[in-house]
C-alpha cells in the first residue's frame, strides 16, 4: 500500500505552529480596518442559533489546539489537565503564579458568525471570528433589540445588515470599534441566488481539526521546557524550568520558586 502524501502533509500542517489548527483560511473572513457592511447569514446546520461557539488553548509552544474537553465533552486533555493542577495549586498557596500560568492554559472562546460581506457576495459565506467578552454581546444586543420588535436581523429576504467600523485598538490589534444595523431591511441576495448561498457555508465542524493527544502533550511538554530536545520523551519533566520559562503575573515578576512547584505538577 502506498503511502498517502495527503495525510503526510496535514501532519505536518498540523505541526507547523503557523497553522491555527488547520483552520480552513478561505472560509474565516478578516476585515480590514475601515468600514464594512455585513450581513449575518442563516446556519443551515443550526437554523436557530447562527453562532457559533468554539473552545481554544491559544499560545501552547506556539500552537493553537481546539480544546476536545470543552467541545466534546472528553476526559480533560493534557492541557485541561494541568490548567486544572495549576488552579488546585493556586487555591492551596494563593501563589499568583499558578493563577497566571492557569489563565494562559486554559481552554478560551472564541464565537464564529456565519456573514457574508457586501460586495463579495460571489465569495459565499465566511465565518466571521468574534470576541466574546466585546463583539459577541454587542452583536447580540442588536439581534435581541431587533427581536424584541419581531424582526430577525439573520431573515434571508427581510434582515438587517451590520455595519462594522474596524479600528486599531489594544496591542494595535485591529476590532470592531463600531456596529449598528442598517435602518432598513434587505434580501440576503437576489432571490434566485439566496439558496446557493445558505449551501456555501463550511460546516463549522470542518473549519477545525482536533489534534491528537499525543501531540496535544508534546505541544505542553515544549511550551514548559522549550529548550528540551525533540527526542527527548522526558521533555517538561526536567528540574530547569525555571530557567527556561518566564510568566509574568498581573503586578509583580513571578517568583523562582515557580520552578519548583511546577515540577510537582508534572507527570
Amino acid at each position: 500500500m502506498a503511502i498517502n502524501l495527503d495525510k503526510i502533509n496535514e501532519a505536518i500542517d498540523r505541526l507547523d505552529p503557523n497553522k491555527n489548527t488547520g483552520a480552513n483560511n478561505q472560509s474565516i473572513i478578516k476585515l480590514e480596518e475601515g468600514e464594512h457592511q455585513l450581513r449575518i447569514a442563516p446556519y443551515k446546520h443550526d437554523l436557530e442559533m447562527p453562532f457559533q461557539e468554539l473552545w481554544f488553548h491559544f499560545g501552547v509552544a506556539g500552537r493553537t489546539f481546539l480544546c476536545p474537553t470543552k467541545m466534546k465533552g472528553d476526559p480533560p486533555d493534557p492541557i485541561c489537565e494541568f490548567a486544572s493542577k495549576c488552579w488546585d495549586q493556586f487555591t492551596k498557596t494563593n501563589d499568583d503564579s499558578f493563577k497566571e500560568m492557569f489563565k494562559q492554559m486554559a481552554a478560551k472562546l472564541r464565537v464564529y458568525v456565519p456573514v457574508i460581506k457586501r460586495g463579495e457576495e460571489d465569495k459565499g459565506i465566511r465565518w466571521w471570528s468574534i470576541s466574546p467578552r466585546t463583539t459577541y454581546k454587542d452583536v447580540l444586543n442588536h439581534v435581541r433589540s431587533a427581536l424584541r420588535q419581531n424582526v430577525d436581523i439573520t431573515d434571508e429576504t427581510e434582515g438587517l445588515d451590520l455595519v462594522v467600523t474596524m479600528a486599531h485598538g489594544f496591542n494595535n490589534w485591529l476590532v470592531p470599534e463600531n456596529i449598528i444595523t442598517a435602518l432598513k431591511p434587505s434580501p440576503l441576495a437576489a432571490k434566485k441566488d439566496i439558496p446557493a448561498i445558505i449551501d456555501s457555508v463550511t460546516p463549522v465542524n470542518e473549519l477545525f481539526q482536533f489534534a491528537p493527544v499525543d501531540e496535544m502533550k508534546l505541544a505542553l511538554d515544549k511550551h514548559i521546557n522549550p529548550n528540551a530536545d525533540d527526542s527527548d520523551s522526558t521533555s517538561g519533566t526536567g528540574k530547569d524550568f525555571s530557567s527556561n520559562t518566564k510568566v509574568e503575573a498581573e503586578e509583580d515578576n513571578v517568583s523562582e520558586k515557580i520552578g519548583e512547584a511546577f515540577d510537582k505538577l508534572l507527570p
